[in-house]
C-alpha cells in the first residue's frame, strides 16, 4: 500500500484539506495525523496530555514518540493506503527539529510528498481567527517555517526517491483537495 505524506505549517488548513481528500478518495484510504498518534503514545507513557506538552519534551522523548508513531503508520500501511498529515519541521523549546528523523522516514516510507501552502498573510489571519491554541507568529516567522518545510520535504523526497507536489490553499479547501486528489 502507499503512504502519501501531506505537510503544511500550522494555520495553512492542512487538517481541512486532508479530511476533504480522505472523503473524496473513499474507503481505500485512511487519514492519520502523526501528531495525534504521538500524543496518544505520550499520554499512554504519561509524559504529555496535550499538544502543547509535546513541544516541551526533551529531544530524546520526542524521538521515541516519533519512532513509535512511525511504526504505527508503517503497520497501518501494510493493509491500507495512508494519507499522513504531519509537520516536517517542528518547533520545540530548544528550537526546530525534524518532524521525521531518518529512521522514522524509513519506517513510514512515503511514495509522494505534498506541501500545502498559503501566503504568510493568509496563514497569520487564519491563526488569529482560530479557536485552537497556536504559537505566537509573525508573517516573517511563518515564511521561515514554510521555508523549513520546503527544505525538509526536498531532503526527505530525495532520500525516498519520491516526488514533491505543491498544493496551494488560498481559497477553497475543495479546490485544494481536488489538486491533492489529482496528485495521489
Amino acid at each position: 500500500m502507499t503512504v502519501t505524506l501531506v505537510s503544511g505549517v500550522t494555520g495553512v488548513g492542512l487538517s481541512s484539506v486532508c479530511q476533504t481528500v480522505r472523503r473524496k478518495l473513499g474507503e481505500g484510504y485512511k487519514l492519520i495525523n502523526f501528531g495525534d498518534v504521538m500524543l496518544e503514545q505520550a499520554a499512554t507513557s504519561g509524559v504529555a496530555t496535550g499538544r502543547g506538552d509535546l513541544a516541551r519534551l526533551s529531544q530524546r522523548q520526542t524521538r521515541r514518540l516519533q519512532r513509535r508513531a512511525g511504526e504505527f503508520v508503517a503497520d497501518e500501511a501494510e493493509s491500507t493506503n495512508i494519507i499522513l498529515s504531519t509537520h516536517l519541521a517542528v518547533e520545540t523549546q530548544d528550537g526546530y527539529i525534524q518532524g521525521l528523523p531518518a529512521e522514522v522516514l524509513h519506517d513510514v516510507s512515503p511514495t509522494t510528498f505534498a506541501l500545502v501552502e498559503a501566503s504568510p498573510e493568509t496563514i497569520l489571519e487564519r491563526r488569529q481567527n482560530s479557536s485552537r491554541e497556536t504559537p505566537e507568529a509573525t508573517e516573517r516567522k511563518i515564511a521561515f517555517e514554510q521555508d523549513l518545510n520546503r527544505s525538509a520535504a526536498l531532503q526527505y523526497a530525495r532520500d525516498q526517491n519520491a516526488p514533491v507536489r505543491f498544493i496551494e490553499n488560498e481559497g477553497s479547501v475543495e479546490e485544494a483537495a481536488d489538486r491533492l486528489v489529482d496528485a495521489i
